[in-house]
């Protein structure tokens, strides 16, 4: 009964009348009483609501609880027990029931305990786990033709290789519920097994037509009449192949040669082919995108560019030079046919030309269009526009051009949009058009050749000689194999490498003198293969080719 002592209204009723009177000693005794009695009764109501509460609280607090019933699942067993804990944290450390920070309890530890409930705990714990695996190590073959064929070296040993791959376990009750991968690294990397395998041969003595000069180890080698017959024309080690061309009459090889100055890329240089020790001799001319020399006569055209130390190294000026070459082998009557010009779009790549066969004219091909500069009044005509190809990269496609011999039209590979649309731009397409020189008119010999076909029509003009990428729409890494058409755009015969072979790596490919034979590079060295009997020669064996010229 002690929460019942506050229930005695008595005293407090006498206090608060006389509080009444006290503060209004003129109110007449009946007045006073009527305010009296409204008070207390309305206070009264307030204080029996309170009272009863407050019964009700003794009440809890008198009477005892009973014990509930609750089923324990902890550490692998499940018990029925009996609780006056009135919640969960407090019935599990009753039960003396340890939890860690991972461990799950189901219901919350916060929850009421009633009466049949079920408390669950799940262990949880996190592990690492480390798995070790051995690597194994590939095995690449390199086929050398400084080696004789069928003779194998072991350049390199191969070894095994070791990675550790980390993972994080998580545990409930002693079962696996989560992997999570948190590293995985090598600790030590395989290493390649490389075996050399000779291919070369005892080449026998083929007879070629004309001359041919070819880049071999950055250096410019010769080959007259059969490839016994050989000579290094240079000996610097240091061609960059941009600029590799024989004069008309084969006398004469135009070369550049690269260099490290910080303003300067490379150089222009001539030597002699005809000389048993010739001299190299420098011309007087840096940063050369492209050199050509005139079909008729001793005349060289070329184009430069700005060197930068953003790649590709360079910035085109697109201009055009021509000058006479003097039988001292100097540079005479420079002349500047084309001002140096940003160019918009891709400019920066340059420009490239070919001479026409009565040297009046050159053909010009920037990475979005094609047409053609006369030498004597500079006019400039466009004769076709595409877009230009986007590489995602530092680097352009520029189409390759070769006239007809008769100079009334010109054939190149043209980029073209994609059949299915989208951004024209990235079109794969890339196909052969020839050019009338005019303008009027042009013609498609053949779709979706490869950005890389390279056409070259055959010295009577009457064949294209082109390569067709393996995979077309991926032509910029594709391999290529050597074809041949009409000028019409019939009888196209694809006749090297055969179906399912591996192709071409280098897009380069050139018609004899005669017509009759095609020469290629093929695992760096030379071949030619005979249009009319389709019978394949190696040429050289130095394996290290990667420009050449036939004249």
């Amino acid at each position: 009964m002690e929460c019942m002592r506050t229930l005695r209204p008595g005293r407090n009723n006498k206090r608060m009348m006389t509080q009444i009177l006290t503060a209004n000693p003129g109110v007449h005794n009946k007045s006073a009483w009527t305010v009296f009695s409204r008070v207390t009764w309305s206070g009264l109501f307030s204080f029996i609501l309170i009272g009863l509460i407050m019964l009700q609280g003794c009440a809890e607090n008198t009477l005892p609880q009973s014990p509930v019933e609750i089923t324990l699942i902890v550490d692998g067993s499940e018990k029925q027990l009996q609780s006056d804990s009135k919640s969960v944290l407090e019935f599990l450390s009753e039960q003396g029931v340890i939890l860690s920070e991972s461990d799950r309890v189901s219901p919350p530890e916060t929850a009421r305990l009633i009466d049949q409930m079920t408390v669950a705990v799940t262990r949880v714990i996190y592990v690492m786990e480390t798995v070790t695996n051995t690597v194994p190590y590939e095995r690449k073959v390199v086929r050398d033709a400084t080696l004789p064929e069928g003779e194998s070296r072991l350049l390199q040993s191969g070894s095994p290789g070791v990675r550790e791959v980390k993972y994080r376990l998580t545990l409930e009750n002693g079962i696996q519920s989560d992997r999570i991968l948190i590293s995985d690294v090598f600790i030590s990397s395989p290493k390649v097994e490389i075996r050399v395998i000779g291919t070369r041969t005892e080449l026998g003595t083929i007879y070629i037509n004309g001359t041919l000069a070819y880049l071999n180890r950055q250096d410019g080698w010769i080959i007259r009449d059969n490839n016994q017959e050989r000579r290094r024309l240079t000996s610097s080690g240091d061609l960059d192949g941009r600029v590799f061309e024989l004069s008309p009459d084969s006398t004469l090889l135009l070369y550049t040669r690269g260099v490290t100055f910080t303003t300067t890329f490379n150089e222009l240089w001539l030597v002699r082919t005809t000389e048993a020790n010739p001299n190299a001799v420098p011309l007087n001319v840096q940063n050369v995108l492209w050199a050509g020399w005139s079909p008729v006569n001793q005349e060289i055209a070329w184009t430069t560019a700005e060197s930068t130390d953003r790649p590709p190294g360079w910035r085109g000026e697109n201009d055009l030079w021509t000058a006479t070459m003097s039988t001292k082998n100097i540079l005479t009557n420079r002349k500047q046919i084309k001002e140096p010009e940003v160019g918009s779009g891709y400019g920066w790549w340059g420009t490239r030309y070919s001479w026409s066969p009565n040297g009046n004219q050159l053909a010009f091909s920037l990475p979005q269009s094609i047409g053609i500069i006369d030498i004597k009044t500079t006019t400039r005509i466009t004769l076709q526009t595409f877009p230009a190809y986007k590489t995602y990269n530092s680097w352009a496609w520029n189409p390759e051009i070769s006239w007809s011999s008769d100079g009334l039209f010109i054939i190149s590979t043209v980029h073209d949009k994609a059949p299915g649309g989208g951004d024209s731009e990235e079109s794969p397409v890339f196909n052969i058009r020839t050019l009338d020189v005019t303008g009027v008119y042009s013609a498609q010999i053949v779709s979706e050749a490869g950005m890389w076909a390279y056409p070259k029509l055959s010295p009577d003009g009457a064949t294209i000689l082109y390569g067709k990428a393996i995979v077309p729409y991926q032509s910029a890494t594709s391999r290529y194999r050597l074809c041949i058409i009409d000028i019409d755009g019939s009888n196209q015969h694809c006749f090297f490498p055969e179906e399912n072979e591996p192709g071409i790596e280098i897009p380069l490919w050139m018609w004899d003198s005669g017509g009759e034979n095609v020469a290629y590079i093929e695992n760096g060295d030379l071949r030619s293969i005979n249009i009319t009997d389709w019978t394949s020669q190696t040429i050289t064996d130095d394996g290290q080719i990667t420009q050449f010229d036939w004249r």
